[in-house]
This record gives C-alpha cells, sequence and structure tokens, in this order.
C-alpha cells in the first residue's frame, strides 16, 4: 500500500525541546512585554523625575532618560521576535498565549507604567500640572496605549497570514530551525539574511512599522499639542527642539530590526526538524 501523506516522526526528545521552545518564547515576552517595561517606565522614570531638579544629577539624569528610550526599543523589538517565532512554528490558533500577552503589554506600558508614574510623580509634587490635566494626560496614554496595541495586533496577524502560506506551500520563504543551526556568529548572520529566511522579511515589515507608529504617536500626542499652544517655531532651533524627539526613531528602529531577525534566527535554532 501507498502511502499518499508524509508521516511525521516525534521523539520524546524532540518533544522535550519543542516544549521547552515554547517555554522560552513565552517567558521571554512576559519579560520584554510586561516586566521589563513596567520596572522601565514605572520605576524608573519616577526616578528621573526625583533627579530633574538637582543640578547634581543632571548628567545621571540624562543618562537614565537615554536608558529609558533604549530599553523601551529592545523590549519591543525582543517582544516581537519571540512572538514571530511562535506564530511562524506553530500558528497563532496553536499557540495563542504569547501573542495575548504581548496584547496585554501594550496597556502594562503605557497605563499602568507610564500613567502609573505620572500620578505617582502628580501626587508628590515632582510634577506641576492642574488638576483637569490629569484627565487630558489620563486619555493621552489611553491613546497611546490603545495606537500601540493595534500595531501589534497588525504585526501578529500579517506574521499569522505569512507562516500560513509557508507551511502550505504557496511561499518559498524558509521558516529555519535545528537542521540549519550552526556554531559562532558568522552562520547566524548567514542564516538570518538568506534570501528566502522568513523572519527577514517580516522583520523588516516590523521595523517599519514600528518606526512608522513612533512618528505618528510622537506627532499626535507631543508635537501637535506643542504647535497648539505655542504656534509655530520662528527659529531653525525652535524646529530643532520641537522635532528632536524624532532623532533616534530611525536609528533605534534600524537596531531593532538586526536584533529582533538575529533573535528570531537564534530561537528557530531551538525548533526540532520534523522527521520523516
Amino acid at each position: 500500500m501507498k502511502l499518499k501523506e508524509r508521516f511525521i516522526i516525534t521523539s520524546k526528545e524532540d518533544a522535550k525541546k519543542d516544549a521547552l521552545l515554547r517555554r522560552v518564547i513565552t517567558l521571554t515576552v512576559i519579560f520584554s512585554a510586561i516586566i521589563v517595561p513596567l520596572l522601565n517606565d514605572g520605576v524608573l522614570y519616577t526616578v528621573v523625575e526625583y533627579t530633574s531638579y538637582d543640578a547634581a544629577l543632571e548628567v545621571l539624569n540624562l543618562i537614565l532618560r537615554y536608558i529609558i528610550v533604549f530599553t523601551r526599543y529592545i523590549c519591543a523589538f525582543v517582544s516581537f521576535a519571540a512572538v514571530f517565532t511562535g506564530t511562524m512554528h506553530y500558528g497563532y490558533k496553536n499557540f495563542k498565549t504569547p501573542p495575548l500577552l504581548f496584547f496585554l503589554g501594550s496597556f502594562v506600558q503605557f497605563l499602568v507604567g507610564r500613567f502609573g508614574s505620572w500620578i505617582y510623580c502628580y501626587e508628590h509634587g515632582l510634577i506641576s500640572f492642574d488638576v483637569t490635566d490629569v484627565a487630558t494626560t489620563g486619555f493621552t496614554y489611553f491613546f497611546q496605549g490603545t495606537f500601540d496595541l493595534i500595531k501589534n495586533i497588525v504585526l501578529v496577524i500579517i506574521c499569522a497570514v505569512f507562516a500560513s502560506k509557508i507551511r502550505k506551500g504557496k511561499s518559498d520563504h524558509i521558516i529555519p530551525d535545528e537542521s540549519v543551526k550552526a556554531n559562532g556568529l558568522r552562520p547566524l548572520f548567514r542564516t538570518a539574511f538568506e534570501r528566502h529566511d522568513a523572519f527577514l522579511k517580516i522583520c523588516l515589515f516590523a521595523a517599519g512599522i514600528q518606526a512608522l507608529h513612533d512618528i505618528l504617536s510622537n506627532f499626535f500626542s507631543v508635537t501637535l499639542f506643542q504647535l497648539i499652544s505655542d504656534g509655530l517655531p520662528e527659529t531653525g532651533l525652535d524646529y530643532a527642539a520641537l522635532f528632536s524627539g524624532y532623532a533616534l526613531i530611525i536609528p533605534l528602529c534600524a537596531a531593532g530590526f538586526l536584533l529582533c531577525l538575529l533573535l528570531c534566527v537564534r530561537l528557530s535554532y531551538m525548533k526540532p526538524a520534523p522527521k520523516t
């Protein structure tokens, strides 16, 4: 009797490797999308406000502000990598936990971390605002969290659709697994930048979407209000100050793309290759 379909042979060792990969992906999302952003935008940002008005701590304050920004991007792209890897290998329906934790992280970061830190600083006199500004600030963080959530949902949907096409043979892209694993950084880069590597495409797309998201979010939550309250800038220095918040977006998204891509491939090395 001829077999018309391929049988996938599994072993206890492969099952353990598969379970380990799922745990690593889930824990990575928990830390990068929830725990670290909560500490970064909640606790560390509060420390920044405590050091804002102390001339002796001016350098420390500046360093901490950059650490907060860099950590935000590291967390975002590490989360992308973990969720993309899980979705590529297992599909959204078969491995929902990482994407759902990823979505939850949007509101944890903006409403619990950032707005919670703002409320704490407001109540302890570290920042001075009118009572009416509390509602405005809360709405701003809610808008940012919702906007971030929409971006993340779109990325997961695109990744899930792309992965489905690959598994159905409708795309010539390849999802790496342990069969292509090689020791050393050079083979890792070679696999990552292979033209048919599925992660290369999705990580490039994610970096572009993240950059667009940050530009729009920064404009509507900061720049637009400054233009409404202060009017158009009058000098070149005024324009530079107004748009200074955009300077790091493209470089950090480019670095995040590389981090995301290499981490995707590294995690994929843990996926057992199917045996026939």
